[in-house]
């Protein structure tokens, strides 16, 4: 990883795959939690100041709405991946709202909302207890970025959303492919592999 943030790419070998399992089981609940408001256009790059955006950044949230992600996409059969968006200490930023059925066509999405960042829009989510806080950025309502964890506070989850939002346009995008988890369980580093394909 370099000193910058980045996106990584993992490849797994199909949905059955555990490490795979766990993150569509996450996306899933993700998008599938009460909406609390959308916001407006992402902070700039240069609001974030070494890796982190101030807090006048933050996406507004208004917690009146109260309506539902929509539905998660069809996953693609056979080998799949995913991407993520790491800060320079490995710390997960954010992560694909989708699963793709190749690399290219993964980096190439990458590559994608990095040119439309200023139309990403971030919805504040609930999810199934009373602490738990995450974010999606949406692209023309459509779910293209979800936060790496849940948050203890709907703020803190803003604060990383604005976070991720603030360096996505410059971070780099890695020419290869993790297979398999590289930072997940004993024995699960398997290698970076400079690849087109899963």
């Amino acid at each position: 990883m370099s000193a910058l943030p980045g996106f990584v790419f993992s490849a797994f070998d199909s949905v059955s795959d555990k490490q795979f399992a766990g993150w569509a089981a996450f996306r899933e609940s993700i998008q599938a939690a009460t909406r609390l408001g959308g916001g407006g256009a992402p902070p700039s790059a240069a609001a974030a100041e070494t890796g982190r955006a101030s807090a006048a950044a933050e996406p507004p949230v208004r917690a009146a709405a109260r309506t539902r992600a929509a539905p998660a996409r069809p996953e693609p059969s056979g080998p799949l991946g995913i991407w993520r968006l790491l800060a320079s200490n490995n710390r997960e930023l954010g992560r694909s709202g989708r699963a793709y059925p190749s690399f290219e066509s993964a980096r190439d999405d990458v590559l994608r909302l990095q040119r439309l960042v200023d139309e990403l829009v971030v919805v504040g989510v609930r999810g199934a207890v009373s602490s738990q806080f995450g974010w999606i950025a949406t692209l023309d309502d459509v779910p293209v970025i979800t936060s790496g964890r849940w948050f203890g506070a709907s703020s803190t989850s803003l604060h990383s959303a604005a976070t991720t939002l603030a360096v996505f346009e410059t971070a780099h995008v890695s020419d290869g492919v993790w297979v398999g988890s590289h930072s997940v369980g004993r024995g699960a580093r398997r290698g970076l592999v400079a690849t087109s394909t899963w």
